[in-house]
């Protein structure tokens, strides 16, 4: 025993572990094409390893994957995440926009009201932003969480994470059939117009450009490094000004960091998709997704499973206000219930898993290789803008506001 004990709590053996339990999720995910999330598989065989005490609570740390380095994944990610965002696409796409922020409000409207009645305003401000976005949103509240102590606050976050995108694997699909079959009457009756390829606008050079033999992996880290600083630096200057005015608040630096960002991109200081560029951004995911899950093996198996009830309620209720906002904003706009209400749905998903869903949607309604693009070609865009608006923007202003409310 004392012989596995110094196996296990190898560096080297954690980080295989580790990175095990992430590739048999991919798997159970690839195999039942997205329906078990590879999140949710990850998540249950580190709790059950450290449950049975087969392995460590400190096995994630031990495989090189610590709270510090959380803290640096997630802003460096953010300003990336800006990076991937071209303003055009959201001016073309103006009604997705107003859409997906509106199912965002919704969220807001429901959870923090009817989930405020039925569990308490602590747990429902935890909860609201994870279910609008992804990672990023559940890493915000429970290292707010943490931070006050409250272990079971930080459970509920990031179960929310391991959870929230099962009801869209659902719901996603049967709306973008309906919206599927209607679009194919249109193109069968002889409507066959879709987006044109627009010319690409290039943003002002804000600097002299790199040289591209300058232009490393190194260097494009040191300035996705350089605006994720300014954007800390901004987050606490924030917190000095509203302390001045005797309010208890400040900015989350990944508030800062998705807009340096999407500014950074637009003028040429930073390449676009830039940790992909700088062949980091496997790496950087599996820390942000690994190291956040982190926070839940001090929980218990009753903890766990009782908020696992806690949060499928919020996910119901969520996914109301989701629905009625964005099917009201869908009317005012004149887009169909069906596409307002997948839209909306981003939330629970967001790229690649939007995209994945409008393309068998497609496969299913489409007769012929012609139709399938065609309803790709209508779909698609506006799925993927409503991802960008909800979780890649959407969640993090939402929870960079409400974790100071815990």
């Amino acid at each position: 025993m004392e012989m596995y004990r110094e196996i296990i709590t190898h560096p080297a053996v954690a980080f295989f572990v580790v990175l095990l339990f992430l590739a048999l999720g991919d798997v159970v995910a690839t195999k039942t094409k997205a329906l078990i999330p590879s999140i949710f598989i990850f998540v249950m065989l580190i709790l059950i390893g450290v449950w049975t005490e087969v392995l460590p609570k400190e096995i994630i740390e031990l495989a090189g994957f610590s709270s510090y380095f959380l803290d640096m994944v997630i802003v460096v990610i953010v300003v990336n995440m800006g990076s991937s965002l071209k303003i055009r696409d959201l001016k073309r796409e103006w009604k997705t926009v107003v859409i997906g922020v509106s199912a965002i409000v919704g969220v807001g409207a429901t959870v923090l009201t009817i989930g405020t009645a039925l569990f308490g305003f602590e747990q429902s401000v935890v909860v609201a932003p994870p279910i609008t976005g992804g990672f990023v949103a559940a890493f915000e509240m429970s290292k707010a969480a943490l931070a006050l102590g409250r272990q079971d606050l930080s459970t509920i976050a990031l179960l929310t994470l391991a959870l929230q995108s099962f009801p869209a694997y659902f719901l996603i699909p049967t709306l973008l059939k309906k919206e599927a079959r209607t679009l194919l009457v249109g193109y069968r009756g002889g409507d066959r117009i879709v987006a044109g390829n627009e010319e690409v606008e290039v943003g002002k050079q804000l600097l002299p450009r790199i040289p591209e033999k300058y232009n490393t992996d190194n260097m494009i880290l040191a300035k996705l490094g350089l605006l994720a600083a300014i954007g800390v630096v901004l987050s606490k200057f924030s917190g000095v000004l509203f302390g001045a005015a005797g309010i208890s608040f400040s900015i989350s630096p990944t508030i800062f960091a998705l807009f340096l960002g999407v500014v950074g991109s637009e003028y040429g200081f930073l390449e676009t998709q830039a940790l992909q560029k700088a062949n980091a951004f496997g790496l950087f995911m599996v820390g942000s997704i690994v190291t956040a899950v982190s926070g839940l093996v001090d929980s218990s198996p009753q903890e766990v499973f009782s908020a696992g009830a806690i949060i499928i309620a919020y996910l119901g209720i969520g996914i109301v206000g989701m629905g009625i906002f964005s099917s009201l904003a869908g009317k005012f706009l004149k887009v169909s219930w069906n596409m307002a209400f997948a839209i909306g749905l981003n939330c629970l998903v967001g790229f690649p898993l939007n995209y994945v869903l409008t393309g068998e949607a497609a496969k299913a309604e489409a007769s012929n290789q012609e139709e399938y693009d065609y309803l790709v070609d209508k779909m698609s865009p506006t799925m993927l803008v409503g991802g960008f608006t909800t979780v890649t923007i959407g969640s993090v202003v939402f929870a960079g506001i409400l974790k100071n409310f815990i």
